[in-house]
C-alpha cells in the first residue's frame, strides 16, 4: 500500500510539471457610471437655490463612481463635483447654445454657462462637446460632451436630449455611436464606451420614441424607468441602483459593470 505521504508528493510534483500549473483566473475590475440631473439653471420649477449640487457632492462621497454625468447644472459647480470624484479627475462641459443670441445658455445669477458635465477619475486624456444638428423649436439648442480616459482608454459621454421625442432620438442617434466612436482613436472593436445621461427618452415598446430605438447592434441600455439611461458597448453588466434626491426632480441612477 502506498503510504500518504507519498501520495501527496506525487500529487504536488504533478502540479509543478510545466503545463500543468493553471493560472488564477483574473479577476474582474468594477466600474461604476453615476447620473444626476441637478435641475441647477435657475429657470426651472424644480430648482432649489443651488442646493442640489451639495446634495450631489455627497452622492458622489457615498458611492464611490468611476464616471459621473451630470446635466443641467452650471459650468460653475463643476469643480466641486470634480473634486468630489477624485483629486485626478478630469472633466468636459456640454455648452448649451441660445439659439435666440448664438451664445452660450447662462444659469442664473452669473453662475456661468448652462449645459451638462461628464467626469472621469482617472482623469482625461483628450475630449470634444458639439451641439446636434438637429434641434427643436426652442432656446436652448442641445448639446453633448465626451471624454477618453487617461489610464484606461475607455470613452464617456454625456448628453440631455431634447423634450420633444421625435428631435430627442434623432440627437441620440447623431450621438449613438458615430460621435462616440469619433472619439476612439484606436477604432477598436474592443474599446469600451458608455454614454450616460437624461435622454428625455423612456422605455416603450411599440412606441417610434422607445429608448431602445437608440441602441445600435452591439451596444446595450440600462434605465432608471424614467428618462435617464446609460447605453454602453464592451461592459459586463452586473447592476443599477436608484436614489432618491431631495434637491432636484431626478433620483440619482447607477451603473454598475465590470470589465
Amino acid at each position: 500500500m502506498r503510504s500518504p505521504r507519498r501520495t501527496i508528493g506525487l500529487l504536488l510534483a504533478a502540479l509543478l510539471l510545466p503545463g500543468l500549473v493553471v493560472a488564477p483566473a483574473k479577476a474582474a475590475t468594477a466600474f461604476k457610471v453615476l447620473q444626476m440631473n441637478l435641475c441647477n439653471s435657475g429657470v426651472a420649477s424644480c430648482y432649489q437655490n443651488g442646493l442640489a449640487v451639495g446634495e450631489a457632492v455627497t452622492m458622489i462621497r457615498n458611492r464611490q463612481p468611476d464616471v459621473v454625468s451630470v446635466n443641467e447644472v452650471c459650468l460653475s459647480d463643476l469643480p466641486s463635483l470634480t473634486a468630489a470624484v477624485g483629486t485626478g479627475a478630469g472633466y468636459r462641459f456640454a455648452f448649451v447654445r441660445n439659439r435666440s443670441t448664438g451664445s452660450d445658455y447662462q444659469c442664473t445669477a452669473g453662475r456661468g454657462a448652462y449645459g451638462s458635465g461628464i467626469i472621469v477619475k482617472e482623469g482625461i486624456a483628450a475630449g470634444g462637446t458639439g451641439v446636434y444638428a438637429a434641434q427643436d423649436g426652442g432656446t436652448e439648442m442641445r448639446a453633448w460632451a465626451c471624454a477618453r480616459s487617461a489610464v484606461r482608454a475607455f470613452t464617456a459621454c454625456t448628453t440631455h436630449l431634447s423634450t420633444t421625442g421625435a428631435v430627442a432620438l434623432a440627437q441620440c442617434r447623431e450621438l449613438v455611436p458615430a460621435t462616440v466612436l469619433s472619439h476612439d482613436p484606436t477604432a477598436s472593436p474592443t474599446t469600451r464606451h458608455v454614454v450616460s445621461g437624461d435622454l428625455n427618452l423612456r422605455y416603450s415598446p411599440g412606441s417610434a420614441t422607445n429608448a431602445q430605438n437608440c441602441v445600435p447592434s452591439g451596444w446595450f441600455r440600462k434605465g432608471d424607468g424614467d428618462v435617464q439611461h446609460l447605453i454602453a458597448r464592451t461592459l459586463a453588466f452586473v447592476s443599477t441602483q436608484t436614489y432618491s434626491m431631495n434637491r432636484t426632480d431626478h433620483p440619482a441612477f447607477v451603473v454598475n459593470y465590470t470589465f
